[in-house]
Formats: C-alpha cells, structure tokens, sequence
C-alpha cells in the first residue's frame, strides 16, 4: 500500500508570435508511492558517476511513463535510473535538480 504522493509533469509547448517554442510543466499528474532508503552501494555508485542520489521511490509499473523529472514534497527530482521489479513496481532513483523547488 501506498501512503505518500509524487507529481509528474504534464508538460505544454508553446510558440510566441515570433515562432519561438517555450515549454511549460504542470506538475499536475498525481501519483501514489513510497519512498525507501537508497542502498550504500547506491548512493556511492551513483555518487561515482557525478550524481548526488537522494531517494528511491516506488510506483506502480503502469503509472510510469518514461518520465525524466517528478515533484516529490515541493522539490523537484532528477529521475537518474529506474528499476522494475517482478511485482508490477517501479523504483524511481532520483537526484536534486539545480534550482529545483
């Protein structure tokens, strides 16, 4: 059962009037889940790779659709892996984005 919620970004481009494409998210798509301690030899191994890795998160397999970036207690995560499990889950892998909020 899940107990905590995650946004994903509905996310909207735009053209102005002088053609140029601006983007807009809407961290709006609700989604239940579960946060989980990051493992050591995670939290190394992604830090050997220049990534501060900062949660997992568990979704529900079909809730997830490749997204790159989520909403989780007002901040805004990198998603830097992923892990699907035999039970229809996903583990989310997230890293603080620069000037996330």
């Amino acid at each position: 059962m899940f107990n905590e919620v995650l946004f994903f970004p509905i996310v909207t481009i735009t053209e102005d009037e002088l053609g140029q494409k601006h983007t807009i998210e809407d961290y709006s798509r609700m989604i239940f889940c579960n946060e989980k301690s990051i493992a050591q030899s995670e939290f190394f191994a992604a830090g050997q790779a220049g990534i501060k890795a900062v949660k997992k998160l568990v979704i529900h397999s079909h809730d997830y659709n490749d997204e790159v970036k989520l909403k989780y207690k007002d901040k805004v995560y990198n998603i830097y892996r992923t892990y699907t499990t035999e039970d229809e889950k996903v583990e989310l892998y997230v890293e603080v984005k620069a000037g996330g909020k």
